[in-house]
């Protein structure tokens, strides 16, 4: 399968994009203003006990404004020999240093999510610094390599520590495996033999470009493309050390069209407030997301591909099934969906339409569940929620059009791409009132602008 990353590099943010087959099925945004801190692992301080939730708030890093604060079950705890006790506060105190990680960025009113289960990622192994044992991941399916995986992974002096083989490391030699398996390893003990004073970070910060190699590179991809070069030389310096398979895909975007543009993700961002996409044929689907659930809903429209009437239903269901989940991917849904199918007579084509669907859910990188269809054609699925889903990010409360913060960037990404063909000349930054506003407070960005193309600046409301 064709597969890349993209990766702008814009003011204010980093954009990545996921395409298979020349189709973007997964983006993401990193935000200056809203960092995502998933997979950090920091050596916090526990503020504040609670016995009634059985959980500590534990402070991750008094820089950040405000304090960086977490929320940790106490079930999360690395496992201890012997029985645990009733009330797992008596395993802490107040004031204890922790070494926990962060598994699902704020929301709302939630902190930050944590474990302290700890996991060192490289594209193909994961480290656990706090848990002995060789693993293989369970979307490995062919038992010889898992088996001999397993016994690799046994053989190696990995000092009281575990690692689990990732579904990239399926197609890696041994060899190759054993080097990335001693960088974490040195890694490790060289963030550990430090001296810390907490509450601080220890590892994989939150910076986009490392993020998205640690959670998205895989030997299968093709290249990664990045649109700047700073980008790209981060990107080097992490690949030659943990993912030494992927340094030879990274490159440079050349052309004077815009990488995003190009790949026609642009249009698919354009597409995101979109609650009407059409199936071919004539079919389509509706996506109403709420703050409880997401109800997405499929109808037959003119469809008409077979006179056959069970037929052409059970056609649309499974072209409607492949859409629905590239777009919970796309638009990052999770939380509880509901999907209304068109209603289908025969247990067949019910059968039929499920194995699609579970054929589906082993795709998502993300934890699927699903209950059967109902006799009313409706099916629940919960997807795991880690990051917050790109309507969140990129829409105003309440609104399907984009924030003043969106409209501010997508205003600077184009006039950046205009500065390249009119090097030095004055431009005008034309946009609502409140883009503008926004701009106005954050001047920084501004003349980051002006440091990078040359440019000066003239902001124009519209």
């Amino acid at each position: 399968m064709n597969r890349r990353i993209l990766v702008n590099s814009a003011i204010g943010e980093t954009r990545f994009a996921l395409l298979e087959q020349d189709q973007p099925v997964e983006i993401r945004l990193f935000r200056d203003s809203a960092p995502s801190y998933v997979g950090g692992i920091y050596l916090g301080r526990v503020r504040r006990l609670n016995r009634e939730m059985q959980a500590a708030f534990v402070e991750l890093d008094s820089r950040v404004g405000g304090g960086l604060m977490g929320f940790l079950p106490l079930d999360l705890l690395p496992k201890i020999p012997g029985k645990k006790p009733k009330d797992l506060t008596t395993l802490l105190q107040e004031g204890q240093e922790i070494m926990v990680q962060v598994t699902q960025d704020a929301r709302e009113d939630k902190l930050l999510k944590l474990t302290g289960r700890l996991e060192v990622r490289a594209s193909s192994v994961v480290l656990h610094p706090l848990r002995a044992g060789a693993f293989v991941s369970s979307r490995i399916k062919d038992p010889e390599r898992r088996t001999a995986l397993k016994a690799f992974g046994n053989s190696l002096d990995l000092g009281g520590m575990g690692i689990t083989f990732r579904t990239e490391a399926e197609n890696i030699p041994e060899k190759q495996l054993a080097r990335t398996v001693q960088n974490l390893l040195d890694h490790w003990r060289r963030v550990t033999a430090e001296k810390h004073h907490a509450p601080c970070l220890l590892s994989q910060g939150p910076d986009p470009v490392l993020q998205i190699l640690r959670d998205y590179g895989s030997p299968t991809l093709e290249e990664v493309v990045f649109d700047h070069p700073a980008a790209l030389k981060k990107a080097q310096a992490w690949t030659a050390e943990f993912a030494p398979d992927l340094t030879g895909r990274l490159r440079l975007h050349q052309g004077d069209e815009a990488l995003f543009s190009q790949y026609g993700v642009e249009e698919e961002l354009e597409q995101l407030f979109d609650k009407k996409i059409p199936l071919p044929g004539g079919a389509w689907i509706t996506i109403e997301e709420t703050e409880a659930l997401t109800v997405i809903d499929v109808n037959m429209g003119e469809a008409a591909f077979s006179t056959d009437k069970d037929r052409q239903i059970l056609e649309v269901n499974k072209q409607a099934a492949r859409e629905i989940f590239r777009q919970l991917r796309l638009r990052g849904i999770g939380g509880l969906v509901v999907v209304d199918f068109i209603n289908m007579s025969g247990k067949g084509d019910v059968t039929t339409l499920l194995k699609i669907v579970d054929s589906l859910i082993l795709k998502d990188p993300q934890q699927v569940q699903r209950s059967n269809i109902s006799a009313f054609g409706l099916m629940e699925l919960t997807r795991k929620a880690t990051y917050r889903p790109l309507t969140a990010q990129m829409a105003a409360p309440r609104q399907v059009l984009p924030s003043p913060e969106t409209e501010a960037l997508t205003l600077l990404r184009r006039a950046e791409q205009d500065a390249r063909h009119r090097p030095g000349l004055e431009l005008h930054l034309k946009g609502s009132a409140a883009a503008l506003d926004w701009l106005g407070r954050h001047q920084h960005l501004l003349q980051e602008f002006t440091r990078r193309s040359g440019s000066p600046l003239t902001l124009e409301k519209e």
